[in-house]
């Protein structure tokens, strides 16, 4: 008898922890979930309009960064300054991904965005990238990427790095993705 009663409750164990895992899987299917990437420390598919990538922040991309400087100001940090470079190289950034269907720190040919910097003249000591991806598109408002970022420790630390002056936000967005890029230097 005792048997069967450890059996039984060895089975239903089993049976939570493959449910649990199961729906951790649907929770974090790229299909219905913001997904995000950071990294602190050149071949670019550059579109071919490049004035479309106006160096000024759009009201998503400024609503991204006033939430940045709200949540670094609340923890005791100074507010990050915007600049034009940097945003220009967030949104070549975020179109890049886009254009060709990929989400890493790294693009198809092993660059990065310190690279990408460095080809437009930024230099600094101290520089951070965080990246957030949704689909569909629909759920990545800034709150819900700065809440993802806050929730994951790489994130959280790149966002309240002591250090950083600067900011540049870039989004696109092609109706069923949203590929934010934010970049910090010092």
């Amino acid at each position: 008898m005792k048997t069967n009663i450890r059996n039984l409750i060895l089975f239903i164990a089993s049976a939570a922890v493959i449910i649990l895992v199961c729906s951790m899987g649907l929770a974090a299917s790229p299909e219905s979930a913001i997904e995000v990437k950071a990294i602190s420390a050149s071949s670019w598919q550059v579109p071919a309009d490049i004035s479309s990538l106006a160096a000024d922040m759009n009201g998503y991309e400024g609503s991204v960064a006033a939430l940045i400087n709200d949540y670094r100001t609340s923890n005791g940090l100074n507010a990050l300054a915007y600049e034009p470079t940097l945003t220009y190289v967030a949104k070549l950034r975020s179109t890049d991904m886009i254009n060709r269907n990929y989400f890493s720190h790294y693009t198809p040919e092993g660059t990065t965005v310190f690279d990408l910097m460095r080809e437009n003249g930024i230099t600094s000591k101290i520089r951070g990238e965080n990246l957030a991806q949704a689909m569909p598109a629909g759920i990545g408002s800034p709150e819900a990427f700065l809440d993802a970022w806050k929730n994951s420790a790489s994130h959280n630390e790149n966002m309240l790095r002591n250090g950083y002056n600067y900011i540049g936000v870039g989004m696109t967005d092609n109706g069923d993705r949203i590929v934010v890029t934010t970049v910090f230097t010092n």
